[in-house]
């Protein structure tokens, strides 16, 4: 099922006065153990042994996710998988299979779409839902409706469980920071509802490392201040939060008294992206299409970056004069976001296009089998050197506009098109589909 992007909305009851606006419901769910548990959940063999993901027992490395059976025994996240096998070596050594995380993840995506349109994925298993616009719809009286946000939430977890056999845990509050915190109180298959207004209250008790920024360097520093719970860092002076921490401070010090104005931003896994356009004149300019395919590929590139993603699969189209069209696709070896690979294959793809003695009046790029980017390159892939070249093309961009920097064959097209800050000016837009 396809669903509509929205666009986000820091207010969406701009025309509402203040007092009539409804409070703020924000979730986050986050998985326990996800890759052990969607491993259990797929084979009923493992389930109640202790599972252990990131390799099998004689490899090098590390553990990336225990399940909890293998927790109780000491095992846990970053641990060589050496000295795992030595304090639990009844556990179950699993290398990981990313299509069975990516096949849950979208399961996941499915329920929590049923709450809400506004989904912010920032992982495979980690989610914020905004519930405000849709809380009228789940809480109050009647039938399938919920007496209140943590029997919405129980409702969450069942649907869950009945779909993949895992566990979730979830907290709800007025906004991400004090939702995320809550949804790790009580895992595993843990509820924390915090009402508007008790958000210092219930952060005050909390380790101050609990609070996103604060890591080990800025642990040690307040700790030497005395500093060792949220509330103590709430309460000190927010210009010497400040001028401890610099900018990051001011933030900090926001966080810890439980304010967070960060909206939940859609984002979830397209079914695909393409890119694709009608020349003003049907040509046979080979120069013309191949820059005009480099032009649309560099545009997905810069949409998967843009949102957390990988492409698989890549497909070419293009049509001729007489409106007769051929499509070719293939699937790669390994995902990417990097727009010199993706046009790398759709180069190789038009070459094995039937050559037609005809004019060519339309071509497009597709991409498929999109998977989310953190965690494939976090578990299965060695850090990408093109990475920071592309995070270096996206920032030039960003301040100076997509033309700003392109691929040189792209200059092709300004013979046939007006080139803007934004873009080159086709004759019909470059759409996703």
């Amino acid at each position: 099922m396809r669903h509509p992007r929205r666009t986000p909305n820091k207010n969406p009851f701009p025309s509402l006065p203040l007092s009539d606006r409804p409070t703020p419901l924000i979730t986050h769910i986050d998985a326990d153990a996800f890759f052990a548990s969607v491993e259990q959940g797929f084979n009923p063999l493992l389930r109640g042994k202790p599972v252990i993901v990131g390799g099998k027992e004689n490899q090098r490395g590390v553990v990336h996710t225990a399940s909890y059976e293998a927790r109780a025994r000491g095992v846990h996240t970053g641990m060589p998988l050496a000295r795992a096998r030595e304090i639990c070596p009844e556990a179950v050594f699993l290398k990981g299979n990313f299509q069975h995380y990516q096949a849950a993840s979208l399961v996941l995506q499915e329920i929590y779409l049923q709450y809400t349109p506004q989904v912010e994925f920032t992982s495979l298993d980690d989610a914020y839902l905004d519930l405000t616009g849709s809380r009228h719809l789940f809480l109050g009286e009647g039938e399938g409706r919920f007496a209140g946000p943590e029997a919405l939430a129980r409702r969450i977890q069942q649907q869950v469980e009945e779909a993949l056999h895992i566990t979730v845990s979830i907290g709800m509050a007025s906004n991400k920071v004090v939702a995320r915190i809550a949804s790790g109180l009580k895992k595993p298959r843990g509820v924390v509802y915090v009402p508007a207004g008790e958000e210092r209250d219930f952060l005050a008790p909390l380790p101050v490392d609990e609070l996103p920024g604060v890591g080990r360097v800025a642990k040690e520093i307040l700790t030497d201040l005395g500093i060792f719970t949220i509330g103590q860092l709430a309460g000190l002076p927010k210009l010497v939060v400040e001028d401890l921490f610099g900018a990051n401070g001011a933030k900090m010090w926001e966080l810890a008294n439980g304010r967070d104005p960060r909206p939940v931003r859609q984002r979830i896994l397209p079914g695909q992206i393409s890119r694709e356009t009608t020349f003003e004149e049907d040509t046979t300019e080979r120069e013309v299409v191949l820059a005009t395919l480099q032009y649309l590929t560099e545009r997905i590139g810069a949409k998967l970056r843009q949102g957390g993603w990988l492409a698989r699969r890549v497909a070419v189209k293009i049509r001729y004069s007489d409106f007769t069209q051929h499509q070719m696709a293939h699937t790669l070896a390994e995902p990417t976001d990097n727009a010199a690979e993706l046009f790398a294959e759709v180069q190789r793809l038009v070459t094995r296009i039937p050559f037609r003695r005809l004019r060519i009046r339309h071509v497009g790029v597709q991409v498929s089998q999109i998977e989310w980017r953190n965690l494939q390159l976090q578990l299965f892939s060695q850090e990408d050197r093109l990475e920071s070249l592309d995070e270096a093309i996206d920032q030039i961009r960003e301040k100076f506009g997509f033309t700003a920097i392109l691929p040189a064959d792209t200059l092709e097209l300004r013979k046939k098109y007006r080139m803007e800050k934004s873009g080159y000016v086709l004759h019909s837009p470059a759409l996703t589909r």
